[in-house]
């Protein structure tokens, strides 16, 4: 009844299915979430967020996985705290990609919360390249970040915890 219920096509049934597939942690609700994902709206989008990090199974953080290159910024920034919290790997391609690229014009919040997510998953691995942000090492005329992103690389750099990452900073 729930999979019936989420494949309506009624938004407010769908919102109200994905709160009751959460509030009880149904696992099988998980596959009839996935298409909500791709239509729905920004309301039902982040009660899917929501629900599906209280749901917490692996196929519900496959599912949190498409959320990193949302388009809508809450989505994405939910999601990519939720997967750092839980060190999940597999979405470190997408997070690094952002981080490496797309979030030069992206608002303090979710600069932190990508570089913190890139500290959290990438490890000592990715020492160098946030030192290269931080401290501008890229040759003679390379271009210095703006303080807000070296900000950013340095609470990543802390998210390392290591004696490599304190040095840096």
């Amino acid at each position: 009844e729930v999979l019936r219920a989420l494949s309506s096509d009624e938004p407010a049934t769908q919102l109200e299915t994905v709160k009751l597939a959460g509030r009880l942690k149904l696992q099988g609700a998980v596959d009839g979430m996935a298409n909500l994902f791709e239509v729905g709206d920004r309301a039902l989008k982040l009660a899917l967020v929501e629900e599906l990090t209280t749901i917490g199974s692996p196929g519900a953080v496959r599912l949190l996985e498409r959320g990193v290159d949302d388009a809508d910024r809450d989505v994405r920034i939910a999601v990519v705290k939720f997967l750092a919290q839980r060190g999940h790997r597999n979405a470190f391609p997408r997070v690094e990609a952002a981080v490496t690229g797309k979030l030069k014009d992206a608002d303090l919040t979710e600069k932190m919360a990508y570089y913190e997510a890139y500290g959290a998953l990438a490890g000592s691995a990715g020492i160098p390249m946030l030192e290269k942000v931080l401290l501008g090492k890229g040759g003679l005329l390379s271009r210095k970040e703006d303080p807000e992103t070296r900000a950013c690389a340095a609470m990543a750099l802390g998210r390392i915890r290591s004696p490599e990452a304190r040095a840096v900073l």
